[in-house]
């Protein structure tokens, strides 16, 4: 059987912030079907990694290359169609309706004199169904709650149908039902479709329960990847956030808690 290209592989990859060093010598395959956890402290760079990934910033040094090709290489509206990037914090300077903010998504598949078609409004419905966003199409995207508004913009990665998704923090403000919601809605599709999703976040036990893979970032420059079962471990979720945790389990649930 063929080898089969990694949606993302990175090589060597470092990554700093001014004169600290993030992430040093990372060497990674993130591959169609997967969804990996990033999980680290605060300012070890889960943030930065992500930018990297999507191309929007160069490491300092290494190469990132999405289906074989490094992000320098790709023309932008090509990426744009390709890859997505749910950013930590949503801005709204202007009036928009909810729907209208969602079909912001579906730019990349338009041309630059286009408009959207029906097939575009389509997608822009779905997503918002989706997301349990239908009765909030007409609302002002300025009026909503801090949860409703992160829904929206979980939409709009919908909408824009990328093979690879990058999500920073992307349960912020959702309540526990909406946040299992949309990590079951992404499991799909990277099961279903074999897309890729690759999500930063501080709740091991949602990356416990959902990811397929875990990338630990101690924010020294120390990595530690490879499949959840493996490195979703208490000890190792100890040393990376500086505090002590365990692993409890019973018939009805399991997951990690604090040691007071």
């Amino acid at each position: 059987m063929a080898h089969r290209k990694p949606m993302l592989a990175l090589r060597g990859v470092v990554i700093r912030a001014g004169a600290r060093l993030l992430i040093e010598d990372l060497t990674l395959d993130i591959g169609g079907g997967e969804l990996w956890c990033v999980l680290g402290p605060n300012g070890s760079g889960k943030s930065s990694l992500l930018h990297a990934l999507a191309g929007l910033r160069a490491p300092q040094a290494g190469v990132i290359a999405f289906c074989g090709r490094p992000w320098a290489q790709w023309p932008a509206r090509e990426a744009a169609l390709r890859r997505g990037l749910l950013l930590q914090q949503q801005t709204d300077a202007f009036s928009a309706s909810v729907l209208e903010t969602v079909l912001t998504g579906r730019h990349p598949h338009i041309g630059r004199f286009g408009w959207e078609s029906g097939h575009d409004a389509r997608c822009a419905t779905e997503a918002l169904a989706r997301m349990d966003l239908a009765a909030l199409a007409a609302r002002d995207v300025r009026s909503l709650s801090g949860g409703e508004r992160q829904r929206v913009a979980l939409a709009t990665l919908l909408a824009q149908d990328p093979a690879l998704m990058l999500l920073d923090e992307p349960t912020a403000h959702l309540d526990l039902a909406h946040q299992v919601h949309a990590f079951e809605h992404l499991a799909a599709l990277v099961r279903d479709e074999g897309r890729s999703v690759v999500f930063a976040t501080h709740d091991c036990n949602l990356a416990a329960r959902f990811a397929t893979h875990a990338l630990l970032l101690d924010g020294r420059g120390g990595t530690i990847a490879g499949p959840a079962s493996e490195v979703l471990q208490a000890a190792q979720l100890s040393r990376i956030f500086g505090f002590a945790l365990a692993r409890l389990d019973s018939p009805e649930a399991g997951g990690f808690v604090p040691r007071w």
